[in-house]
Parts: C-alpha cells; structure tokens; sequence
C-alpha cells in the first residue's frame, strides 16, 4: 500500500509524540518544522482518526459526568464518586464525604470566612478533615441550631468541631433553626443576636450545604422537628426540598408556606451573592432536591455520587 508524503510525515510525528514521548519542540527540531505545524499536523491526525484516545481508568466515567454537568449547569467544578452494584450507600456517602473534604481543605486561605449549614453529609465531611492551623479563618452557621439530643449534626456543633480541626475562630448562632411559630421567628429575626448571625451568614466567603428532600426519611421528619401532616403541607405546596432555612420549589425559590416563615437562618436566595457554594449529596432521591439549586443557580461546586450525577446530566 502506497503511503502519500504527507501522511507518512504525519504518522511519524504521532509516532514520536504519543508513543516515544517526545515533546513537540523537540519534534520540531528533528522535523524542521515550526512548533505551530507540529500542533496542526497533531489536531488533524485526531479529527482524521487516526489518532484515537481512550482513559482506562474506572474514575473517567465519572470525570466525563462532571465535566457535563458543569457546562449543562455552568458550574465552577464538579466532583463524582464513581458508584457499582457492590458499593453500598453508607460507603458512596462515606466517600463523598472524604471528597468534600479534601477538595475544601485545597481551597483554605488565611482570613476566610467559611459558612455552614447543617446535617448528617456535613458531619460527615468534618469527620474527614484532617488537623490544620489556620487561626485567622472563621467558621460560623447558615443557620440556627437543632435540638442538644441531635449534638452530632447540630450548626453549631459543627461550626465548631470544624473550627477545632482548623485551629480557627468561629461564631454561634444563638436561635433553633425551627422556631415554634411564625410570630416568634419574627421576633427572633429582630433580635440583635439573630441579626449579628445572619449577617456573617450572608458574607462567607465559601459556604457548605448539605440538601434535604420532602419525604418520609427525612432529617426534619426524623429528627420530630415536622409531624406527617406538616410534611403533607410541604409536598402539597411544590416542595423539592430543602437547604439552609428554605423550602424550595424545582426553580430553587423559596416557598414561602408556613414552615418556611418558621425556619432562621439565610435563604436559598441569599447563596447567589457568596462567591463560592459547595453543595454535598448522596443517594439518588436526593436528585429531585438538587436539581432546582443548580438551576436556581445556589451552587457553585457540586460533590455527588454517579447515580446522582447519572441523573443529572
């Protein structure tokens, strides 16, 4: 078979690239040909077809996944943990929570101001902090606190756990994240305690939330905060889901219902002015409650499992 000038020319120089890892200055030096041509020559052996790369590694599935979902959502970065049917949902939750974690513990800078909401998917990611000295970050809640019996992923149980973990300061939010009634949110909301909170809620520089959704699991529900006809009223009203002191519809806004009007802390609303929101989820009904914040646009940085992101896309 008769090789044109031009291809063999060609052939060479993938040869020497892809194979012998040459660099291209060097290619161009043994060719005697610019740079430039080397890179031209290099693109139209891909679009000819002649060149034909694939990733072996399990992970790059979930790497296109994210790579998808950050142009469909016009996201700053996305994290996937690949998922199989022989990983079980504590272990995906386990390592998205290690993912989290490092990827938050890569963006640290002296002088920040970290913001946290509440939840089992953020203690979890604290767990997975290592020990750190950053005395001039500050840590402090989107959010009021829960109930002393649910310590463990409790606002300001993890404001300062993380705090610990950083060797940094941190502030508390003096208020439930449920109040009993609309009339005495009102009147927490005017207070100074809660206005000096809710104010360093809205200027973190990087907030961290985790997504809650409007079913029978749920965290609200389990920890007693809403009773079954509560949790009635919030599907009935176009509830998705929740995070930080909002119930939102699939538009990611606020549904202003009762629940909602009882609810302290910064509103889903408020997320589009902090420079930087990583949202946490794991399993996949929480799609349905993710999906309006990334719409919403709520959320600059996603970490969620393939089956999550599967569904995304």
């Amino acid at each position: 078979m008769k090789i044109s000038e031009d291809r063999r020319k060609m052939l060479k120089i993938v040869t020497m690239y892809y194979e012998q890892g040459m660099t291209q200055a060097v290619i161009s030096k043994k060719m005697g040909v610019s740079r430039p041509v080397i890179s031209k020559i290099l693109q139209q052996a891909k679009e000819s077809g002649i060149i034909s790369i694939s990733i072996k590694d399990e992970s790059a599935y979930a790497v296109e996944l994210g790579l998808r979902l950050e142009k469909k959502y016009q996201l700053d970065d996305v994290i996937v943990i690949p998922t199989n049917e022989q990983k079980q949902l504590e272990t995906v939750k386990k390592e998205v929570s290690r993912a989290a974690s490092f990827y938050f513990k890569e963006r640290l800078k002296p002088g920040m101001n970290v913001g946290l909401s509440w939840g089992t998917t953020l203690a979890d990611m604290i767990d997975e902090m290592p020990y750190q000295s950053f005395p001039t970050i500050n840590v402090c809640p989107l959010v009021g606190g829960v109930s002393s019996e649910h310590l463990y992923f409790d606002t300001n149980h993890l404001v300062f756990r993380l705090a610990e973990k950083l060797n940094s300061r941190c502030q508390y939010f003096y208020a439930p994240a449920l109040a009993e009634s609309i009339e005495l949110a009102d009147v927490l909301n005017k207070s100074q305690l809660v206005g000096k909170a809710m104010e360093q809620a809205k200027n973190v520089d990087f907030a961290i939330i985790g997504v809650g959704n409007p079913n029978e699991s749920s965290t609200w529900k389990r920890l007693g905060y809403i009773e079954t006809n509560e949790l009635r009223i919030i599907k009935e009203t176009g509830v998705k889901g929740d995070a930080v002191a909002s119930l939102f519809d699939k538009n990611g806004q606020t549904v202003n219902n009762e629940i909602s009007k009882r609810m302290l802390g910064i509103k889903v609303e408020d997320l589009g002015s902090i420079s930087e929101v990583m949202v946490i989820g794991c399993g996949e009904e929480k799609v349905e409650s993710i999906k309006p914040l990334l719409l919403g646009k709520c959320c600059t940085i996603l970490v969620v499992d393939q089956l999550i992101a599967e569904a995304l896309v």
